[in-house]
């Protein structure tokens, strides 16, 4: 729930998004007495999501996580069905539609870059995405480097 809350306005500070929302969501499991060792899962699974290699080794929750952004960005899971992955995410998208979020995301990301450089620091997905907005400032359409 919390894995991109870090790209919104609220929760716009000085750190990289991932890690915004990664501060975000252990705030508010604080506010519900939650034990820590979760707490810490969950920021490692946050912060981590972008991050190809390490979020897959972390922790079983990291796992979840980055296999979630994955399917749900297109790219399936090496060992799953592919004819399975369609259905499900079909199934999951009549219920709750993309509403453009590549695009949305992408634009947000940038945006904060933008005004604040040091939240996409090199070789990072917000980066590439900045990289990638530089190149090109006018693209109307989804990030090149989504």
């Amino acid at each position: 729930m919390f894995h991109d809350i870090g790209a919104t306005a609220e929760h716009n500070e000085d750190q990289r998004f991932e890690v915004e929302g990664a501060d975000a969501a252990v705030y508010f499991m604080q506010k519900y007495d939650s034990i820590k060792s979760d707490m810490e899962y969950v920021w490692q699974a946050i912060s981590l999501h972008t991050s190809p290699g390490i979020a897959e080794r972390i922790s079983p929750i990291a796992l979840c996580l980055r296999l979630a952004v994955k399917l749900d960005f297109g790219h399936p899971h090496k060992h799953a069905d592919e004819t399975e992955q369609v259905e499900l995410c079909s199934s999951i998208e009549e219920t709750t539609p993309r509403l453009s979020i590549e695009k949305v995301l992408g634009d947000a990301i940038v945006a904060q870059a933008v005004t604040n450089p040091v939240k996409a620091p090199k070789v990072s997905w917000p980066w590439c995405l900045l990289v990638a907005y530089q190149e090109n400032p006018h693209h109307e359409g989804v990030n090149p480097g989504f």
